[in-house]
């Protein structure tokens, strides 16, 4: 059995200006925004609405975690959540939060990344501040590893 792991960032800024190759599934990115908005709707919130930047930002620390072992919010080339989401063009900005999931197995996929977030508090706190507006998603996989990873913004 494997054990997923997962990580959670939220920050509210206010204007800041492998061994095998990994490969993205794009449909994965977007059946992680629309359990996402559902899970929203459950807990009260509108929807967020999928962000090209923070599409980038997430696809850039998902192929991260996945091909450099990058686990956490901290890339492999020392960049954290505002700095990828500032390169990928998402500013000025209000508030920024983060999910991060890295699993293998049967626990790599995106419906065990969702399920995980939601029963985890900090990960939960991020998908249900209604305060969010936008969000990008990226779910890539390598052999029997999966990772995904959520943007989340309000300008």
């Amino acid at each position: 059995m494997s054990i997923p792991v997962c990580a959670a960032v939220v920050l509210s800024i206010a204007s800041m200006t492998a061994a095998a190759p990994a490969q993205a599934d794009g449909d994965q990115g977007g059946q992680v925004l629309s359990e996402i908005n559902d899970m929203r709707a459950a807990n009260g919130c509108g929807p967020v609405v999928a962000n090209p930047q923070l599409t980038a930002a997430a696809e850039r620390h998902a192929y991260d975690v996945l091909d450099n072992g990058a686990m956490s919010h901290t890339g492999s080339d020392g960049s954290s959540p505002v700095q990828r989401v500032t390169d990928a063009g998402y500013a000025p900005y209000a508030a920024l939060g983060e999910v991060v999931f890295w699993g293998t197995g049967s626990s790599g996929s995106p419906e065990a990344a969702v399920s995980w977030w939601m029963n985890s508090p900090g990960h939960r706190a991020v998908i249900t501040d209604c305060g969010y507006t936008d969000a990008g998603f990226s779910a890539v996989s390598s052999g029997d590893m999966m990772t995904a990873t959520g943007d989340f913004g309000r300008a």
